[in-house]
């Protein structure tokens, strides 16, 4: 028989990107092991669509667990649920008030099931510290994301220096191919450049993707 949720705890958080920024943020299923470096070590889908997905996903402490998003039918809001061994272990239900042309307000409520042994006067805590963490991890990533759709594509040919493991130095995007955001990170012994919000990998001296998600940049910025 299914566990009743209960409700624990709630927060309510004002963030500096539009509504549309942040239903797109959580459909972004690919960002959590590196945007969320410190929650999540890992992330494998199992299905995916315009109102959702479904990941069995790792935390950095070793926990596995399966991780549902459901869009509600408005696009206003959404439903975040974990399960292990096929039973629901938390959710966090989240709805988004647009403010502003560049800022919404999140109200969340978060539940455990009923016989969880998990301390009720903990969970609530606990949920409200880690989605608050979370959405100040993401807050800098839909920002840039708003910045980057306003450029448009020019972004992706602005070049800056960077060194190669050997000295040489090469000219590289300011920005991601992928998204458009800030690829702040330098070539790696392999003379491989991960970006930090998604993870994907390019070859710094020729710019192709060597994870292969996406098209290679081009070295020239003209």
């Amino acid at each position: 028989m299914k566990a009743e949720m209960i409700e624990v705890g709630t927060l309510e958080r004002d963030v500096g990107a539009s509504l549309k920024r942040a239903i797109e943020d959580e459909l972004d299923w690919e960002h959590l092991p590196y945007t969320h470096a410190s929650t999540f070590s890992n992330v494998s889908l199992i299905n995916a669509d315009r109102m959702g997905w479904e990941a069995d996903v790792m935390l950095t402490d070793g926990t596995p667990m399966q991780m549902h998003v459901k869009l509600d039918e408005d696009r206003k809001g959404y439903t975040n649920s974990t399960f292990t061994d096929g039973a629901e272990n938390g959710r966090a239900v989240c709805r988004i008030e647009e403010t502003g042309a560049d800022s919404c307000h999140m109200s969340f409520r978060f539940f455990i099931p009923e016989d969880s042994p998990f301390p009720r006067d903990m969970a609530g805590p606990f949920y409200a510290e880690m989605f608050g963490r979370l959405v100040d991890e993401d807050e800098p990533k839909m920002m840039h994301r708003t910045a980057a759709l306003r450029a448009g594509g020019k972004i992706h040919k602005e070049r800056r220096e960077a060194l190669l493991p050997n000295g040489d130095a090469v000219q590289v995007p300011r920005y991601c191919p992928h998204q458009g955001l800030p690829l702040d990170c330098e070539p790696d012994s392999n003379g491989t450049m991960t970006c930090p919000w998604h993870g994907y990998r390019f070859d710094a001296q020729t710019g192709k993707c060597v994870s292969g998600q996406i098209k290679s940049w081009r070295n020239s910025a003209g």
